[in-house]
């Protein structure tokens, strides 16, 4: 089940990622680790430089229990490396806020991953999963545009934007977009709540965020 923003809500709303965890694999439509996966690239020239880097020093940290789960992970993790330009904008708004995070991982099926940020008025999600192609065929997957009257072209990813009421949640906007690395396909979600809805518009600001994309966790299976 690929992630959306129906699941994201659910994600945000509950206490914990052990509650998200089992709001997860519970959900219907679950796939089983039997099932056939997207085929990693994992001789990608940035991932054997990222493994090299990093053999026998600490990447980046998320915490102990946190850096558990990713090592776990059948796939490599992207993450943002700095604080995305469309949360520091909303500074404006007030002092700055704690961040605070949720790292959701299933550890039995360790093939899917969401990385949840909250900054006050502003929430942004990074996930993959290789079970989506049991959805969309490669070729298909939907990248989104934005085909706003008069938007500039973006120089990184597509972005599209969503009113958040059409679904029945809080009054606010989501911003998504989705980029392809080593053979998978990364999803970033930007929610923003009423006071920032200006922000998610900034298609221009989301798009280059994508430049702080890192790569921060790579573990590739064994010979």
């Amino acid at each position: 089940m690929p992630i959306n923003r129906l699941s994201l809500r659910i994600v945000h709303s509950l206490a914990g990622g052990c509650a998200a965890l089992m709001a997860w694999t519970a959900a219907p439509a679950a796939v089983s680790a039997a099932d056939k996966l997207i085929a990693v690239q994992w001789s990608d020239p940035e991932i054997a430089s990222f493994v090299s880097a990093n053999s026998g020093a600490s990447a980046r940290s998320l915490g102990p229990t946190e850096d558990d789960k990713l090592a776990k992970l059948k796939l490599p993790v992207l993450a943002f490396g700095a604080t995305p330009g469309v949360v520091e904008s909303t500074f404006r708004l007030g002092p700055r806020p704690a961040t605070e995070r949720d790292v959701v991982v299933d550890e039995d099926n360790p093939v899917w991953y969401q990385i949840v940020e909250r900054y006050g008025d502003v929430t942004v999600s990074v996930s993959a999963d290789l079970r989506v192609q049991h959805e969309f065929a490669p070729d298909k997957f939907p990248i989104y545009e934005n085909k706003s009257p008069g938007a500039a072209p973006a120089a990184g990813p597509a972005v599209s934007v969503f009113d958040d009421r059409n679904e029945g949640g809080e009054e606010g906007l989501l911003a998504e977009y989705t980029i392809m690395r080593f053979g998978v396909p990364y999803t970033v979600t930007v929610e923003c709540t009423q006071e920032a809805k200006n922000e998610c518009r900034d298609t221009g600001q989301i798009s280059k965020d994508s430049e702080l994309l890192k790569l921060i966790r790579a573990t590739p299976p064994k010979p």
